[in-house]
């Protein structure tokens, strides 16, 4: 059932039915017309297979690399962190991450977070890249730190070009759930309350920048609650 949040009680309304079953994974998305499919599957990555210019990278990347990955999957997550297109796509285990992340950007854009049950799973030690032919899970070492505050994972896409929806199996279940464009920022703070905010997942300077400037940019909320909400609110109303 595909459910429209407008509240922090409809989010947990929404989610709360996941919570039994802890192989659930959850994405969000900041507007909800993008399609679902990995970096390497959009343009202008897409014209070049992202095998070929990943083993380029790994041939390059080597000399920064201390501690070498195990496998070919591990190489990739490791080239999908430090922004090279691949055919990943990030997932978090935890919905409160997927919910900030659909909150972060295009205001004027409901949100969506997508639920995703995946029957195929990687398994490093007998599967190749080149050989996968299904959409399938798979869970990393920790070869960044952000992945495990982020409870992260990935999905692996053969044909990175063709969306989500299209691309997943029968035995795969998909199921969508809208976040009202009129409450992205509210559920930011809310969530930011529960210790979802850009210091806590990233972990690093970078984050502890970024979340600093939001705290500062945003300080009435705290200061002068209910007039800060009502001037965002129609600030939102008026986009």
């Amino acid at each position: 059932m595909n459910m429209e949040i407008r509240s922090f009680a409809e989010f947990h309304e929404a989610f709360s039915k996941y919570r039994p079953d802890n192989r659930w994974m959850f994405r969000g998305q900041a507007d909800f017309s993008w399609l679902v499919k990995p970096k390497s599957g959009r343009s202008p990555y897409c014209e070049k297979d992202d095998l070929d210019y990943l083993a380029s990278w790994k041939r390059k990347a080597s000399e920064y690399i201390q501690s070498k990955p195990e496998n070919e999957w591990d190489w990739m997550a490791i080239a999908q962190h430090h922004g090279l297109p691949t055919r990943l796509l990030d997932w978090s285990y935890n919905p409160l991450v997927a919910a900030f992340f659909a909150c972060l950007s295009e205001p004027k854009k409901d949100a969506t977070i997508f639920c995703l049950l995946p029957h195929w799973m990687i398994s490093p030690e007998k599967d190749s890249p080149d050989d996968l032919t299904k959409i399938a899970k798979y869970k990393p070492n920790m070869v960044a730190s952000r992945i495990g505050r982020q409870s992260g994972l990935f999905t692996v896409h053969p044909y990175p070009e063709v969306d989500l929806k299209d691309g997943i199996s029968k035995q795969d279940k998909l199921e969508i759930h809208t976040i009202n464009s009129g409450y992205k920022s509210q559920l930011l703070f809310e969530l930011n309350h529960y210790g979802i905010n850009r210091l806590t997942l990233m972990g690093d300077l970078d984050g502890l920048s970024a979340h600093m400037c939001w705290t500062l940019e945003n300080r009435r909320y705290w200061s002068d609650h209910d007039e800060f909400m009502r001037e965002l609110a129609g600030e939102t109303a008026n986009k």
